[in-house]
């Protein structure tokens, strides 16, 4: 059943359920069984056997095992700052200089960047951090939502000492951007990812639209309601309660240096560990800081050693400054944990609905090669991004749309131009717009598929419902998605001698209309 359009039944299936009856894991696991069923040939023995074996893949595999004890490291992490009072030290400190509720909405994107090493971990700390703040100039959590997952996966991606760069630059090698015998394109994978940057046009084009909507109090669609509702009534979710929500006397004699201390013990141990295991001469090995970045692939393995790390500090920190004793560990330890186990829950759904698609039913081949079959070149890189906006719609998830697509992507665009391999970046001028249009194509699915663990994820962490994040967000992707169209289909046009300029014309043509977009639907609430 691979190829046929019934592959694509899964997520659509699982996107009625959600919108119909507001039941996500129920959605998931229909979802879930209906790939299987599909993938098996309607065979229930086979597709069991099918949900098993991905089943146990999916938790024996050490990559995700360290994700998820990441992310209940995470959970712990929220925990222990709402018993110290460090984010409401944090909160108070700067509550005296953020007197509105744009100043509040402002201050997400600096944090964020601060914390743009990985999204996950941008998305549960910022959303901590920032939620007394936002619940006192009554906020709504969707808006909350939205701003935090629009200042994580779309600036992380952008970021070359993130896991996001991590994972590009190892895709690129193993797709043929390499020095080897088995090179498709002779490059540097490190720095076709960095030329590429300026050509990620959903991020951008999205963290302008995000900026605007602050700073000019921009608000319709779905979203416009639960803010109605947020400031008339003060019911901040619009209805409908999240799937957890900590519960924890928020401490009032906290310092800031309960927050900062473990914060930074976290940054500074993910850059350490990235540097070691990419073999950087400082740390043992013999590379130089970039290509110890490049040569990393034990991301997963970073960041769960330094959440380990970042509470043993943390803990210790507590303790010592008579915080917490050493009696309530146990009970914080319970308490991030049941703060995160729905989320990881619905996460973990997602990941084998995900892989399913993927893998069994190649539901994203079946999408590429009919969408782009053969169309002109200078077609391709928008051709590029709305095949890979529904791929990544459809299977929730950046990182696999990216493993995916790259090894279509690239031969093809290689078939197009009738070059003979190995090729020269010289030889290829559309191919930094072509790799940002994947990316920009990737960033659009995990930003606003129901079924994205990111989005789940920002929605759990803001204190949303994830069906009403999707909701509320979706309105305001779409300007951003068309102005990514239009930017793709005039770059294709621009023949300047420099990369960069080439970028921002095309950057400026798109922006213009998304902009422009946003002002109309405003007016028109």
């Amino acid at each position: 059943m691979t190829n046929s359009w019934l592959v694509l039944l899964p997520p659509l299936i699982v996107l009625g359920i959600a919108l119909f009856f507001r039941q996500l894991i129920a959605a998931m696991v229909i979802g879930l069984l209906s790939a299987a069923l599909i993938a098996a040939d309607f065979s229930p023995m086979s597709a069991a056997t099918l949900v098993g074996k991905r089943f146990w893949l999916g938790v024996s595999e050490l990559d995700t095992l360290y994700n998820f004890s990441f992310l209940f490291a995470i959970g712990v992490f929220v925990s222990l700052l709402g018993m110290t009072g460090g984010a409401t030290a944090f909160a108070h400190s700067i509550a005296s200089r953020l007197k509105t509720a744009k100043m509040v909405e402002s201050a997400i994107f600096p944090f964020s960047l601060l914390l743009a090493l990985d999204d996950y971990l941008n998305t549960l700390t910022v959303a901590h951090v920032m939620r007394p703040l936002t619940n006192r100039f009554k906020i709504a959590r969707a808006k909350l939502a939205f701003l935090i997952q629009t200042f994580a996966g779309p600036l992380v991606i952008l970021v070359p000492l993130s896991s996001w760069a991590a994972l590009i630059i190892g895709q690129l090698e193993l797709s043929g951007i390499n020095f080897g015998s088995d090179a498709k394109i002779l490059g540097d994978p490190f720095f076709v990812y960095l030329k590429s940057i300026p050509f990620i046009f959903y991020s951008l084009l999205m963290i302008s639209s995000a900026w605007l909507i602050i700073r000019c109090g921009l608000s319709y669609g779905p979203m416009h309601k639960h803010e109605l509702i947020a400031k008339e009534t003060g019911n901040l979710w619009g209805g409908h309660k999240p799937l957890e929500e900590i519960a924890h006397e928020e401490v009032q004699h906290g310092t800031l240096s309960d927050l900062l201390l473990p914060l930074f013990t976290l940054l500074i141990s993910v850059l350490l560990g990235i540097a070691w295991s990419g073999d950087y001469y400082l740390t043992g090995g013999n590379l130089s800081f970039i290509d110890a970045l490049k040569n990393n692939n034990q991301t997963a393995l970073v960041l769960f050693v330094s959440s380990i790390i970042t509470l043993f500090v943390g803990f210790a920190q507590a303790v010592i400054k008579k915080r917490i004793t050493l009696p309530q560990i146990p009970q914080i330890i319970k308490a991030g944990i049941l703060l995160m186990y729905s989320a990881i829950f619905v996460v973990f759904l997602a990941s084998l609905l995900g892989t399913i698609l993927r893998v069994d039913l190649e539901t994203g081949s079946y999408l590429a090669h009919k969408l782009l079959g053969s169309v002109p070149l200078y077609l391709f890189p928008l051709m590029i991004f709305i095949t890979t906006t529904l791929i990544s719609m459809a299977i929730g998830t950046a990182w696999g749309t990216i493993t995916l697509m790259l090894p279509i992507a690239i031969p093809m665009y290689l078939t197009f131009t009738a070059i003979a391999t190995p090729a020269t970046l010289a030889d290829l001028p559309l191919l930094f717009p072509i790799l940002g249009a994947l990316f920009s194509g990737a960033v659009v699915g995990d930003h606003v598929s129901p079924v994205s663990s990111a989005g789940i994820m920002a929605a759990n962490s803001s204190g949303c419902y994830p069906l009403d994040h999707t909701i509320t967000q979706f309105p305001y992707a779409i300007p951003a998605i068309i102005g990514c169209c239009i930017s793709f289909f005039v770059v294709s046009f621009l023949n300047f001698n420099s990369v960069a300029l080439n970028a921002l014309i095309s950057l400026i043509i798109g922006l213009i209309p998304c902009l422009s977009i946003h002002y109309v639907l405003n007016k028109r609430r």
